[in-house]
């Protein structure tokens, strides 16, 4: 695939951006070094889960740490600002409206790929997206998706170091980290020194 002008839609909650998250952005250089950038686009939430409970501050103060020696890689705060539910459908077409010729290559995990067909207007997310790239979770082979299988010439499989690691389940783990100054090992340094100034998660 020529990789050449291509831009990377990484989303989640990044609540808090974690090791996982830095494999899948390796992943994604080491496949297309000559992609123009990748977009890191913490949400403000979910359609399927609960409303954060992190300021976005807290959270763009992470995330802009986590990648900050990542090149081409910027971290875009319009969903988070918005306060509203994040539809990939929504950002894919504000990005387009921002550069209407911009090749975006849309980066899910194997479980969101497994789902993808019930996701809200996902055959027009495909259509508008140039690639569609799936990092591995927890599995060595990612099972395909049947449903998809009309847009398989769009769809990449990566190869990334799976790190076993979920902001979920952090959330849940730092309160009693914090508290006996223990880093989670699936945090970075730069994270958890930011995690301990400012008391977050506590």
């Amino acid at each position: 695939m020529n990789s050449s002008g291509l831009v990377g839609v990484f989303g989640g909650s990044f609540d808090p951006p974690h090791l996982g998250h830095v494999e899948v952005a390796k992943s994604f250089w080491e496949n297309f070094p000559s992609a123009k950038e990748l977009l890191i686009i913490p949400n403000h939430s979910s359609p399927w889960k609960q409303n954060k409970k992190t300021p976005p501050e807290t959270i763009l103060d992470l995330v802009e740490a986590q990648f900050q020696n990542f090149p081409n890689t910027k971290v875009w705060d319009w969903e988070i600002k918005r306060e509203t539910p994040s539809y990939t459908e929504e950002t894919i077409l504000e990005l387009l409206n921002i550069s209407s010729d911009a090749k975006l290559s849309l980066l899910i995990g194997e479980d969101n790929y497994s789902e993808f067909h019930k996701w809200k207007n996902w055959e027009n997310i495909l259509d508008k997206v140039h690639s569609l790239l799936v990092f591995r979770r927890f599995s060595e082979s990612i099972p395909q998706n049947q449903n998809l299988l009309k847009f398989q010439n769009k769809i990449v499989f990566l190869q990334n170091r799976i790190i076993e690691a979920a902001s979920v389940d952090l959330r849940e783990e730092l309160p009693k980290c914090i508290l006996e100054n223990r880093k989670p090992i699936a945090l970075s340094p730069i994270v958890w020194d930011i995690i301990l100034k400012n008391r977050s998660y506590c």
